[in-house]
C-alpha cells in the first residue's frame, strides 16, 4: 500500500491518495483541489480513484470534486446524502466501509460540526479539521470548543500511541505526539507520562 500526499498552496489544504504499490484502485480523501501536479502524481502512480472520503463537506475539502468526477468514477462518502450536485453515500457513526481490500473505520466529531467525520485506515488517521499538529480544530464558540476538548480527550487521545495522524491542513503528527503537544491538552489541563523505569522519578515528565 502507497500514499500519495499533496499540499495545496491556493487552499491551504492536504490531500491523500491510498492504493497499491503497484497500481490499481485507490481511495482518495478531500478533494480540496485536483491541479495538474496531484493528477500527474495520480496517473504516474497508475491509481484509479474509485472512492472519495470526504471529511467536512467544506469548500477547503470540496473545491477539486467536480474536476475529479469529470475524470473518474468514484463514490462519494461523506456525513451527508449529497455534495455539490453529487449524490454520496452517507458515512454513519462507528461504521466502517469496505473498500475493496480496505476496512476503513469511520468516527464522527459533532462537537467539531454536523458533517465532521474521520477515517482510520491500519494505523493512518485521516482526521480533516478535528486537529492539525499541536492544536486542536477551530469551533464556533469557546463554549463548542470546550465541548471538543472533552471530545478528543474521551475518544481521541485514548488510541494507540504509534497512530500515524494526517489532518486537513498542515503537517502529519503522530498521536503520541498530540497526547504530549497538543494544546487541546493543555486546556484541559492533562500531562502525559510514561510509567516510571525501575528506580526512577514517579513525577518525571516524558521528555
Amino acid at each position: 500500500m502507497k500514499m500519495v500526499f499533496h499540499y495545496s498552496v491556493e487552499n491551504f489544504s492536504n490531500t491523500y491518495v491510498v492504493g497499491p504499490e503497484d497500481g490499481g484502485d485507490a481511495l482518495l480523501v478531500d478533494p480540496g483541489v485536483l491541479d495538474t501536479r496531484l493528477l500527474e502524481a495520480i496517473e504516474s502512480n497508475g491509481f484509479d480513484i474509485r472512492w472519495v472520503l470526504i471529511t467536512r463537506c467544506q469548500p477547503d475539502h470540496l473545491r477539486g470534486l467536480r474536476t475529479l468526477k469529470r475524470v473518474y468514477d468514484a463514490e462519494i462518502y461523506s456525513r451527508q446524502s449529497s455534495v455539490l450536485e453529487f449524490e454520496c453515500q452517507l458515512v454513519k457513526p462507528g461504521s466502517h466501509l469496505q473498500l475493496g481490500p480496505h476496512r476503513v473505520d469511520c468516527l464522527c466529531y459533532p462537537e467539531l460540526s454536523h458533517d465532521s467525520v474521520i477515517y482510520k485506515l491500519h494505523n493512518w488517521v485521516f482526521c480533516g479539521d478535528l486537529i492539525s499538529a499541536g492544536k486542536p480544530g477551530k469551533t464556533i464558540s469557546g463554549y463548542a470548543q470546550a465541548n471538543l476538548v472533552q471530545a478528543l480527550e474521551r475518544r481521541f487521545f485514548t488510541w494507540q500511541d504509534d497512530l500515524l495522524v494526517f489532518p486537513g491542513e498542515g503537517p502529519p503528527t503522530t498521536l503520541r505526539s498530540e497526547k504530549l503537544f497538543n494544546l487541546a491538552r493543555k486546556a484541559a489541563g492533562l500531562e502525559v507520562q510514561d510509567p516510571p523505569a525501575p528506580g526512577g522519578n514517579p513525577g518525571a515528565r516524558v521528555p
